[in-house]
């Protein structure tokens, strides 16, 4: 199994009571969307192993669960930051118009005119939709909405989105 293979889905937080309950931050958009991912894998000294949730659970805000390797509180603290990934294979086919977050970051971003604005380091939503965060050399991270007046194209095999930013948003 290749990193290219895996997506990274979550990462542990904090222990969570004596019992090796442990939360976890996760990067889908629901828990419920998470629990379907079905397998799950966490990387240990350059070596990916299987990891197994005996129960995943929303408390409050946070999401915590309880797995195999974690009966007390201090094996929950080993596992505190490190990365939960599944197989890329695991998540839905999307339509031709929509993309995966991973699949965005890293892309380069050009204007209209072809010259290079940056790079894609995240996309964000602040509650008002979907942002570009774009990471350009010698300037601060600025975002671009990701909406039809703004985005253009996104080639994701040539690693490439293509934007049209409104008047004033680069000034």
């Amino acid at each position: 199994m290749e990193i290219k293979d895996l997506v990274h889905v979550g990462t542990f937080g904090q222990p969570q009571g004596l019992k090796g309950d442990i939360k976890i931050n996760i990067f889908t958009s629901s828990l419920e969307s998470f629990k379907i991912l079905n397998k799950y894998f966490i990387k240990i000294e350059d070596e990916f192993s299987d990891l197994f949730f005996k129960s995943i659970k929303k408390v409050g805000k946070k999401n915590i669960a309880s797995i195999d390797q974690s009966k007390n509180r201090d094996e929950a603290l080993t596992f505190r930051g490190k990365d939960i990934f599944t197989l890329r294979k695991n998540f839905p086919e999307i339509k031709s118009d929509e993309h995966y977050i991973i699949d965005l970051i890293g892309c380069n971003v050009v204007d209209k005119k072809n010259q290079m604005l940056g790079i894609v380091d995240d996309i964000k939503n602040f509650g008002a939709g979907d942002l570009i965060e774009i990471k350009s050399t010698g300037k601060d991270n600025f975002y671009i909405p990701m909406n039809k007046e703004n985005l253009i194209s996104v080639d994701i095999e040539k690693r490439n989105i293509v934007v049209d930013p409104i008047l004033g948003l680069l000034d």
